[in-house]
């Protein structure tokens, strides 16, 4: 990989994991940028960490971290034949599904260095809209998720029998 097609002024690169294997699924793998080795640079793949990302534009936004704000970070990308929507509407948007995401400087992808991620973030894939253009997936933190119930289990006094004694006093 001689080169990356990448024109921000940082030539920072962001890749992004969807893994839907707990739905029977793949891991879709995502990157902003392409490479020059083909003739068509948007066909070219990008290997990092050992495995091939696709190249794909996409927007993000809402990473600002904050105390008082909650972290809903969200990814837009163009859904061409809408096959993204599609493949998560058969698994009702798939709630819960891990969403990774890897920032790396382009130099060091290029020299495949793989300690090149300085920074690694894990969501939850929240919520999905789309416009038949452009697909947009709301991520969420582990603790911010939605449908997530703690502790996830029912718990009874027979277990756990000091349950409850504080509203007691």
């Amino acid at each position: 990989m001689p080169n990356l097609n990448k024109s921000t002024f940082d030539r920072l690169i962001e890749f992004y994991s969807l893994d839907l294997t707990a739905f029977g699924d793949a891991v879709y793998r995502f990157v902003n940028t392409s490479s020059y080795t083909t003739d068509t640079p948007e066909t070219g793949t990008i290997l990092f960490n050992g495995v091939h990302w696709t190249p794909y534009a996409f927007v993000t936004s809402g990473w600002q971290r904050g105390g008082e704000n909650l972290v809903q970070p969200s990814i837009e990308m163009p859904d061409f034949g809408s096959a993204l929507a599609v493949t998560l509407a058969g698994y009702d948007d798939a709630p819960g599904a891990p969403v990774t995401r890897y920032l790396a400087l382009a130099d060091d992808v290029i020299a495949d260095n793989p300690q090149a991620a300085f920074q690694t973030e894990r969501y939850l894939l929240d919520s999905v809209s789309s416009d038949g253009q452009v697909l947009t997936l709301t991520l969420a933190t582990h603790a911010d998720f939605k449908r997530a119930k703690f502790p996830g289990f029912k718990m009874t006094r027979e277990w756990y029998p000091g349950l409850g004694s504080n509203l007691l006093r």
